[in-house]
Protein backbone atom coordinates (compact mmCIF):
# COMPACT_ATOMS: atom_id res chain seq x y z
CA UNK A 1 0.00 0.00 0.00
CA UNK A 2 1.55 3.50 -1.03
CA UNK A 3 2.18 5.57 1.70
CA UNK A 4 0.31 9.05 1.10
CA UNK A 5 -1.98 11.73 3.05
CA UNK A 6 -5.36 10.48 3.55
CA UNK A 7 -7.90 13.11 2.33
CA UNK A 8 -11.24 12.52 2.12
CA UNK A 9 -11.35 11.89 -1.71
CA UNK A 10 -8.57 9.48 -1.11
CA UNK A 11 -10.49 7.32 1.86
CA UNK A 12 -13.07 7.14 -0.51
CA UNK A 13 -11.27 6.09 -3.53
CA UNK A 14 -9.46 3.71 -1.71
CA UNK A 15 -12.32 1.81 -0.23
CA UNK A 16 -13.84 1.65 -3.79
CA UNK A 17 -10.61 0.13 -4.72
CA UNK A 18 -10.50 -2.65 -1.71
CA UNK A 19 -14.34 -2.82 -2.70
CA UNK A 20 -13.70 -3.98 -5.89
CA UNK A 21 -10.86 -6.07 -5.47
CA UNK A 22 -12.74 -7.99 -3.01
CA UNK A 23 -11.29 -7.29 0.63
CA UNK A 24 -13.51 -7.41 4.19
CA UNK A 25 -13.81 -3.40 4.68
CA UNK A 26 -13.96 -4.70 8.54
CA UNK A 27 -11.63 -2.62 10.98
CA UNK A 28 -9.75 -5.64 11.88
CA UNK A 29 -9.24 -6.89 8.19
CA UNK A 30 -8.03 -3.42 7.39
CA UNK A 31 -5.34 -2.99 10.49
CA UNK A 32 -4.11 -6.64 9.64
CA UNK A 33 -3.13 -5.57 6.34
CA UNK A 34 -1.77 -2.32 6.81
CA UNK A 35 -4.53 0.17 6.32
CA UNK A 36 -4.91 1.23 10.34
CA UNK A 37 -3.65 5.28 9.08
CA UNK A 38 -6.62 5.27 6.69
CA UNK A 39 -9.09 4.39 9.33
CA UNK A 40 -7.63 6.76 11.96
CA UNK A 41 -7.61 9.45 9.01
CA UNK A 42 -11.02 8.43 8.53
CA UNK A 43 -12.28 9.47 12.22
CA UNK A 44 -10.00 12.37 12.02
CA UNK A 45 -11.45 13.86 9.28
CA UNK A 46 -13.89 16.39 10.46
CA UNK A 47 -16.42 15.13 7.25
CA UNK A 48 -16.50 11.75 8.22
CA UNK A 49 -15.64 11.20 12.04
CA UNK A 50 -15.77 7.72 11.82
CA UNK A 51 -15.31 4.26 9.54
CA UNK A 52 -18.95 3.41 9.14
CA UNK A 53 -19.62 7.29 7.44
CA UNK A 54 -16.81 6.89 5.02
CA UNK A 55 -17.58 3.86 3.38
CA UNK A 56 -21.17 5.42 3.33
CA UNK A 57 -19.40 8.03 1.73
CA UNK A 58 -18.80 5.94 -1.06
CA UNK A 59 -22.04 4.85 -1.40
CA UNK A 60 -21.83 1.45 -0.10
CA UNK A 61 -24.01 0.01 2.87
CA UNK A 62 -22.10 -0.32 5.37
CA UNK A 63 -23.49 -3.84 7.08
CA UNK A 64 -23.27 -5.16 3.83
CA UNK A 65 -19.05 -4.67 3.29
CA UNK A 66 -18.17 -4.13 6.85
CA UNK A 67 -20.87 -6.29 9.04
CA UNK A 68 -20.32 -7.16 12.39
CA UNK A 69 -18.19 -10.08 13.44
CA UNK A 70 -20.84 -12.66 15.22
CA UNK A 71 -19.69 -14.04 18.16
CA UNK A 72 -17.27 -17.05 18.42
CA UNK A 73 -20.00 -19.59 19.63
CA UNK A 74 -18.63 -23.55 20.35
CA UNK A 75 -21.07 -24.65 17.30
CA UNK A 76 -19.59 -21.70 14.71
CA UNK A 77 -15.67 -22.42 15.72
CA UNK A 78 -16.77 -26.30 14.61
CA UNK A 79 -18.19 -24.65 11.16
CA UNK A 80 -15.00 -23.00 10.47
CA UNK A 81 -12.50 -25.33 11.50
CA UNK A 82 -14.50 -28.41 9.20
CA UNK A 83 -14.58 -25.75 6.84
CA UNK A 84 -11.39 -25.04 6.56
CA UNK A 85 -10.24 -28.60 6.91
CA UNK A 86 -12.47 -29.16 4.11
CA UNK A 87 -10.50 -26.48 1.78
CA UNK A 88 -7.14 -27.96 2.41
CA UNK A 89 -5.99 -25.52 5.18
CA UNK A 90 -3.71 -26.48 7.76
CA UNK A 91 -5.12 -26.38 11.16
CA UNK A 92 -2.13 -27.27 12.95
CA UNK A 93 -1.74 -24.59 16.08
CA UNK A 94 0.90 -22.95 14.60
CA UNK A 95 -0.66 -22.46 11.04
CA UNK A 96 -3.46 -21.14 12.74
CA UNK A 97 -1.87 -18.98 15.13
CA UNK A 98 -0.47 -17.42 12.51
CA UNK A 99 -3.37 -17.62 9.88
CA UNK A 100 -6.20 -17.29 12.09
CA UNK A 101 -5.44 -15.76 15.39
CA UNK A 102 -9.16 -15.40 15.98
CA UNK A 103 -10.52 -18.87 15.50
CA UNK A 104 -7.47 -19.95 17.91
CA UNK A 105 -8.22 -17.34 20.84
CA UNK A 106 -12.11 -18.00 20.55
CA UNK A 107 -11.31 -22.04 20.73
CA UNK A 108 -9.13 -21.72 23.88
CA UNK A 109 -11.53 -19.48 25.80
CA UNK A 110 -12.51 -21.55 28.87
CA UNK A 111 -16.60 -21.01 27.93
CA UNK A 112 -16.11 -22.69 24.49
CA UNK A 113 -13.09 -25.68 24.32
CA UNK A 114 -10.66 -24.39 26.83
CA UNK A 115 -7.44 -25.68 24.26
CA UNK A 116 -7.34 -26.05 20.23
CA UNK A 117 -6.73 -29.47 20.47
CA UNK A 118 -10.20 -29.93 21.98
CA UNK A 119 -11.68 -27.47 19.18
CA UNK A 120 -10.17 -30.13 16.54
CA UNK A 121 -11.53 -33.30 17.98
CA UNK A 122 -15.15 -31.45 18.70
CA UNK A 123 -14.96 -30.95 14.82
CA UNK A 124 -14.68 -34.58 14.69
CA UNK A 125 -10.96 -34.71 13.57
CA UNK A 126 -8.06 -36.26 14.49
CA UNK A 127 -5.71 -33.78 16.72
CA UNK A 128 -2.62 -36.15 16.15
CA UNK A 129 -3.19 -36.26 12.92
CA UNK A 130 -3.56 -32.23 12.27
CA UNK A 131 -0.49 -31.45 14.41
CA UNK A 132 1.87 -33.42 12.37
CA UNK A 133 1.04 -31.20 9.16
Amino acid sequence: MPQHRWTRQAIIQEIHDLHTAGESLQTRNLRQIGYGGMLAAAYRDPSLGSWRAAVEAAGLDYKEVAPRQRKWTRPRIIATISQLHQQGKELSYTAVKQHHPYLLIAARRADTFGSWQAAVEAAGLDYKEVARR
